[in-house]
């Protein structure tokens, strides 16, 4: 009686020891996954910011205006080019 037991607090002791032995395997592999998805965050963060800034840069009004004489040869309006209608 007392080896049977025995060996089923053996057993008992054996699968526990199994057990925690792949749930800490199992954290591990996940610890490593946050870890490579915080560095992919990290790096979208800083593309996003660097995109922000440059949809300032180029909506600003001196750059729409440089485009337009650059590259469309548009020029400004002075008085040589407004015509009064009657």
């Amino acid at each position: 009686m007392l080896k049977t037991v025995n060996l089923l607090l053996l057993m008992v002791v054996l699968v526990s020891a199994f057990y925690l032995i792949n749930r800490r395997y199992q954290a591990r592999l996940l610890s490593m996954q946050l870890a490579q998805l915080q560095a992919k965050a990290e790096t979208l963060n800083k593309e996003y910011t660097r995109l922000q800034l440059e949809e300032g840069t180029y909506s600003s009004d001196l750059a729409i205006q440089d485009y337009a004489e650059r590259k469309l040869g548009l020029v400004q309006a002075n008085k040589q080019h407004i015509m009064e209608l009657k």
